[in-house]
């Protein structure tokens, strides 16, 4: 077969066909690393859930093959360990302030409730498990320089930095399943107050009487977190010790006041008659 040339422009290149060894597009895969797969598995849990996310999921997230995550995380339970840490990056601990130190501990407790609350259900991820990540770490060792620039006792300030999270991660998560709960059911509150309403007030009187205040489920999530939390911290003051305050002194009173000098120092008396 003779091909001539017509002249005319080469056409476009046509694509390679299925047999070919040579790539039409370069290579569309995500260089790895451990910020990269971090950042991945975030978006998934945003979009999707946490229940969602696994490495086969996360690889095709990352147009990857999943053998090649494990060089950079050994297992989910690292990659949990990760997110955490990276939230807890999020979180910012004042320098600790003896006088306003309840404050500031309501302060954490919110900032860490926010960057939890960010991110769908990810407070899951902290339930059962002890972070040990670089941002978890430092925000750690602040919190108990916190505590213990309050005067409490050390094993005090041990026990706070342990369930002042545990108690914002689990009001966190239940908020995030009454979320999910709602979606798949919208009348659910709606149903459990008419429920509510419906006791025997002579069999029920206490419910009956703050039945209201029980069915104020949207309106108080925040109230309830708000008071959970004061009473955490309320309960921590009363553990606190006493800090002694300073009495300034009194001009002229300073300078200490000489001792009368003893019986033995005074020049004896003379006898009477005696010149």
């Amino acid at each position: 077969m003779v091909f001539v040339s017509t002249g005319r422009k080469p056409p476009a290149e046509l694509p390679e066909p299925p047999w070919s060894s040579k790539r039409s597009k370069p290579d569309a895969r995500t260089p790895l690393s451990r910020e990269a797969i971090t950042d991945a598995a975030l978006k998934i849990v945003d979009a999707e859930g946490l229940d969602e996310l696994s490495m086969r999921r996360l690889a095709e997230e990352l147009n990857s093959a999943v053998s090649a995550l494990y060089a950079h995380v050994s297992s989910k339970a690292e990659l949990l360990q990760l997110l955490i840490d990276r939230v807890a990056g999020e979180v910012q601990v004042p320098a600790p302030d003896p006088d306003g130190w309840e404050d500031q501990l309501k302060q954490v407790a919110r900032a860490m409730r926010a960057s939890l609350a960010a991110h769908r259900d990810l407070a899951a991820a902290s339930l059962g498990n002890i972070p040990t990540g670089h941002n978890s770490i430092a925000v750690l060792d602040k919190l108990l320089a916190l505590l213990l620039a309050a005067g409490l006792p050390r094993q005090i300030a041990a026990y706070a930095a342990g369930l002042i999270p545990l108690y914002v991660s689990a009001s966190t998560y239940e908020a995030s399943l009454f979320d999910q709960r709602v979606q798949r059911e919208p009348t659910y509150f709606v149903e459990l107050d008419h429920y509510l309403r419906s006791f025997p007030r002579g069999r029920f009187p206490a419910v009956a009487e703050v039945v209201d205040e029980l069915t104020e489920h949207e309106v108080s999530r925040n109230a309830r977190f708000e008071f959970g939390l004061d009473m955490l911290v309320r309960g921590l003051a009363s553990y606190a010790k006493p800090r002694a305050i300073a009495k300034p002194e009194r001009p002229g009173l300073g300078a200490k006041r000489p001792s009368p000098p003893s019986l033995r120092q005074r020049p004896p008396s003379r006898p009477a008659g005696r010149r």
